[in-house]
Order: structure tokens, then C-alpha cells, then sequence
């Protein structure tokens, strides 16, 4: 996966964390009910749980994509065919003086 995809989920991630973590603060002092889904109330350790969770699931692709050495890219030899045709046709045969 390249690092910007990391990084996109890294931030949607860190998102789900800060709702999360918002939401069981604020049912924590009585603003919002429990959750009940799946017939079952939910409560606000499982939803500290749940923050916890996200945030180390973003840390890591936060680290994937910030962090981490990218991939090895591929060696391309500095004497290629257009530096090559450039430097024929500013009348020296060295590519390195090109646009000098």
C-alpha cells in the first residue's frame, strides 16, 4: 500500500478514536444514554475499549505512513538515452555538464 494510503487511514481511524472517546465521556456524565445495539446495552468501558483500539490501530498506519523508510525505488543509471541525446546536441559528450 503506498504511504498515502496510510496516512488517509491513520486519520480516519484517529477519528473513529476521538468519537468514541467523546461519546463515552459524554455518556459517562449522563448527557447520552447507553448504547443499545444488538439488544444489548453497552457500556462506557466498552467504548473506552473501543478508542483504544482505534487509536492503536491509527498509531500504527501513522507510522506506516509518516514514519517508516519508504520502499526501495528502483536505481535509473544517470548516462540515460535522453541525457544522453541532450548532451550530443550541446556539443559535449560528458551528461553531467548539461544544463550548466
Amino acid at each position: 500500500m503506498k504511504r498515502e494510503a496510510y496516512k488517509f487511514l491513520s486519520g480516519a481511524f484517529a477519528a473513529l478514536a476521538y468519537a468514541h472517546a467523546l461519546y463515552a465521556v459524554l455518556t459517562s456524565r449522563g448527557m447520552i444514554g447507553k448504547t443499545v445495539f444488538l439488544g444489548r446495552r453497552w457500556g462506557v468501558g466498552f467504548m473506552w475499549a473501543e478508542a483504544g483500539v482505534y487509536s492503536a490501530i491509527s498509531l500504527t498506519l501513522g507510522y506506516l505512513g509518516w514514519f517508516a523508510k519508504p520502499t526501495a525505488l528502483q536505481h535509473r543509471p544517470a548516462s540515460s538515452a535522453v541525457t544522453q541525446g541532450a548532451a550530443t546536441a550541446a556539443g559535449t559528450n560528458d551528461p553531467h555538464l548539461v544544463g550548466r
